[in-house]
């Protein structure tokens, strides 16, 4: 998922005011995260020049097609969330599934706010009626963005590096990424969810970061 910012980040918050709550919201279980030790290690130049890949375009059939269930060891799973993570951060995303690095299988990973979550094999169980309509943009769509209606919560099912359950909630752009991540498995693109192609839009190169809503999606 991509964000027209880069991270994506809240504005921050009024002095003496708590921080805003997160957006993406781990209700049950405890998924394996990129917290902040994985985070800075994984950031460093050295490490995004080994293993940061090309995002797969619009097109690729990777990118079109139903992913599989992962049958890796932990320490392959490791390696491929690092290097998902790796070229999320080089292509300036929020969020990033397998696919969109060339490799067909059910793993996402949702960096709303650095919530840093890795979901495998995750599952949309609930979203509420309403809705709202907001900009949605995609790494694997580049230079365009478009006007999208988008649930403002839902809720996740996934599984951690572990293959034990977790839940997480997600609120307006956290919701929004949630659902981007999981159609890629499923080999949808939010475009295939436009009403018009009228409602694509190319993205100025001087446009502010904040035209149009907070952030725009990648993913």
């Amino acid at each position: 998922m991509e964000s027209q910012s880069g991270s994506a980040p809240r504005p921050p918050a009024e002095p003496n005011e708590p921080p805003p709550p997160p957006r993406l919201r781990v209700t049950k279980g405890s998924p394996w995260r990129i917290d902040k030790g994985r985070r800075t290690k994984w950031s460093t130049p050295e490490f995004l020049s080994a293993n940061a890949v090309e995002v797969r375009q619009i097109g690729d059939p990777v990118l079109h097609a139903v992913a599989k269930k992962p049958r890796l060891a932990r320490p392959e799973l490791e390696a491929l969330v690092a290097r998902m993570f790796a070229s999320m951060v080089v292509a300036r995303g929020i969020g990033i599934a397998a696919p969109q690095i060339g490799v067909p299988l059910r793993v996402a990973i949702m960096d709303v706010d650095e919530a840093g979550i890795v979901a495998i094999e995750p599952k949309i169980e609930w979203v509420s009626d309403d809705v709202d309509e907001t900009s949605e943009g995609c790494l694997s769509v580049r230079g365009m963005y478009g006007m999208l209606e988008r649930p403002l919560l839902a809720r996740m099912v996934a599984l951690d590096i572990n293959g034990k359950k977790f839940v997480v909630e997600g609120e307006e752009f956290g919701a929004q990424c949630m659902l981007h991540e999981t159609d890629h498995l499923s080999g949808i693109l939010y475009v295939d969810r436009l009403r018009s192609r009228d409602d694509l839009h190319p993205v100025e190169v001087d446009e502010p970061a904040d035209a149009g809503a907070e952030e725009r999606l990648r993913s």
